[in-house]
């Protein structure tokens, strides 16, 4: 029987309580910080005199928003932390106020951000300079985002109601989909079809979410100057449009790849052919019991992983470890889920996990030990040098994931590597042809949404017409209804909230293909980590001498995952 204790972490290093003088002091900064700013910058001040304070407010601003949330997410039901939480909202409009005066003044003062002073920021200013000239007036945008609560904002919580609400003889859409990953067959095909018919019944209400939502999308960002939605999404993606394009190619390039991979996966279940809802279903070796791990164990394979790659980073885990940065407990009132969370003040980040004793949950807590040593990277920068992308914001993680990986595989038998492996491709094909589905399919409900609504028929025979173009025949009994259950669609913030997974993950593997026999990978990637919030994501690439506009590199990053589908193949021939 192995240990099952479990952390959970210490947040008195960023402040002593939510009823704390240093909690209270910090939100009495944010009030004072704002109201100095707003008065400097409404007098038209230069950009470099700001700064320092702009910074300060921002960097105080994430780390009181970062407590509170870490605190709710721990006890949903303490009105003491729901109190810190709207708190710390509170400032959210005079916040708002700051950032539409520093912008108005950089586009006043466009000029300086080339001076000496400013060269550090000069990616960053002169994105947000771009930003800034793509925005409609000041009273225009002041009425979208009030308009976006009864509108655009309203139907994203009703996709949410909805779709955490239906219901089919007593179970949640959530409920069933949880099935994808059940061992018998039997459960996960009776779990699709009441999924899929729940989904009919409410298909309308849905839809009607989804084209207010794209509606809205196409008519702001219209005004606002964007050529589309897609333009606007690879500029807040910091990437070009060659890049992207590369990306696609390569994904497509390498479908037959990920096909083969879905027989493979249909033989060693033991079934002539793969259908949806067998996509997420176990693969399990006869004879081979899984791993089970407590959380010291799981302590002793991430340290031993990420120094096997760089001591320096290992020494990272291993304090992140020693210092309960890790809250690992689940228990009532927790959410669940897993994140990786920064406090810029201190220079700390923490790490939620609810973890299970399995290979899966190590995995996890590298994957988000990852993301806190990308975040000790650039936290010693200033907050506007600081956030990077959604394409570069899994490297960390993802490469994180990979050297704990292998670490793990040297340690198994060839029978006990073939589940661990096949999860690895699993998650694999799903980033690289399912997001390239819904590519596809957000790209052609675009088109199709300019010329008046789009029904619920439509929106399925477009994402059948995705899957057909991504899956082939490799799958069968494919689930029309996949428009209707990923929240990332139903937000005007982010069009193509799928691409920046492939891109990552793929990044990621090109990464660590480089790294393997080259000494001096390891500073290289620590400098490439440290530039993410300051550069493009081709200038980030470029430090490390990559081209991300070269289907090559994409290439190098595909060809690890086509190593592991290889020994699948092998395997499923000694059957």
């Amino acid at each position: 029987m192995i240990d099952k204790t479990l952390p959970c972490w210490d947040l008195s290093p960023v402040f002593s309580s939510p009823d704390g003088d240093d909690f209270r002091q910090a939100l009495s900064s944010v009030s004072d910080l704002c109201s100095s700013l707003s008065s400097r910058l409404s007098k038209g001040c230069s950009i470099a005199s700001v700064l320092d304070d702009y910074n300060r407010l921002l960097a105080t601003y994430e780390t009181l928003g970062a407590y509170s949330s870490c605190l709710l997410t721990t006890d949903t039901t303490c009105e003491a932390y729901v109190k810190a939480v709207t708190d710390v909202e509170s400032h959210s409009v005079a916040m708002a106020q700051v950032e539409n005066l520093f912008l108005q003044n950089l586009v006043a003062h466009g000029d300086e951000i080339h001076g000496e002073g400013l060269r550090a920021y000069s990616y960053v200013l002169g994105h947000m300079l771009e930003d800034a000239r793509h925005r409609m007036s000041l009273a225009e945008e002041t009425l979208a985002a009030d308009l976006a609560r009864s509108g655009s904002s309203a139907f994203e919580r009703l996709f949410d109601t909805m779709t955490s609400s239906i219901a089919d003889e007593g179970r949640t859409l959530t409920q069933l989909r949880g099935d994808a990953t059940s061992p018998d067959r039997e459960v996960r095909r009776s779990s699709y079809e009441r999924e899929k018919r729940i989904l009919a019944q409410n298909r309308e209400p849905i839809a009607a979410c989804l084209n207010a939502i794209k509606g809205t999308c196409l008519t702001l960002e219209g005004r606002q100057g964007w050529t589309g939605p897609l333009e606007h999404s690879i500029f807040t993606s910091r990437i070009s449009m060659e890049s992207l394009e590369a990306l696609i190619v390569t994904l497509e390039n390498n479908l037959g790849m990920f096909r083969r991979y879905f027989r493979t996966k249909a033989r060693l279940l033991g079934m002539d052919e793969l259908a949806w809802y067998d996509i997420s279903a176990p693969v399990n070796v006869p004879g081979v019991q899984p791993r089970q791990y407590s959380f010291a164990d799981a302590r002793d394979l991430v340290v031993r992983s990420f120094s096997s790659f760089s001591p320096q980073m290992g020494a990272f885990a291993d304090r992140a470890f020693a210092d309960h940065w890790i809250d690992a407990q689940p228990h009532s009132g927790k959410v669940g889920g897993a994140y990786d969370v920064a406090f810029p003040l201190v220079g700390q980040s923490r790490v939620l996990t609810n973890f299970t004793f399995d290979y899966s949950s190590v995995s996890t807590l590298a994957h988000e030990l990852g993301h806190a040593y990308h975040d000790s990277q650039v936290m010693a920068l200033p907050s506007l040098l600081y956030s990077y992308p959604m394409t570069l914001a899994e490297t960390a993680s993802i490469f994180s994931e990979q050297i704990l990986f292998q670490e793990v595989l040297k340690t198994c038998s060839e029978a006990e590597s073939i589940p661990i492996i096949e999860s690895f491709v699993a998650d694999a094909a799903q980033v690289c042809v399912d997001i390239l589905s819904r590519y596809y399919f957000e790209t052609s409900l675009f088109e199709r949404r300019k010329e008046g609504e789009v029904g619920a028929e439509g929106m399925c025979a477009l994402m059948a017409d995705a899957q057909n173009r991504s899956y082939g025949d490799a799958v069968v009994d494919k689930h029309e209804y996949m428009w209707a259950v990923k929240g990332h669609y139903y937000s005007v913030d982010f069009s193509f909230y799928n691409y920046p997974y492939a891109f990552g993950q793929l990044f990621a593997l090109g990464l660590f293909a480089r790294s393997s026999g080259d000494a001096g990978f390891a500073d290289s990637y620590r400098k490439l980590l440290s530039l993410t919030g300051s550069m493009s994501a081709e200038e980030v690439a470029s430090s490390a001498g990559i081209d991300i506009k070269k289907t090559s590199f994409w290439q190098e990053g595909m060809d690890v995952i086509g190593g592991y589908i290889e020994r699948l193949a092998d395997f499923a021939d000694k059957m």
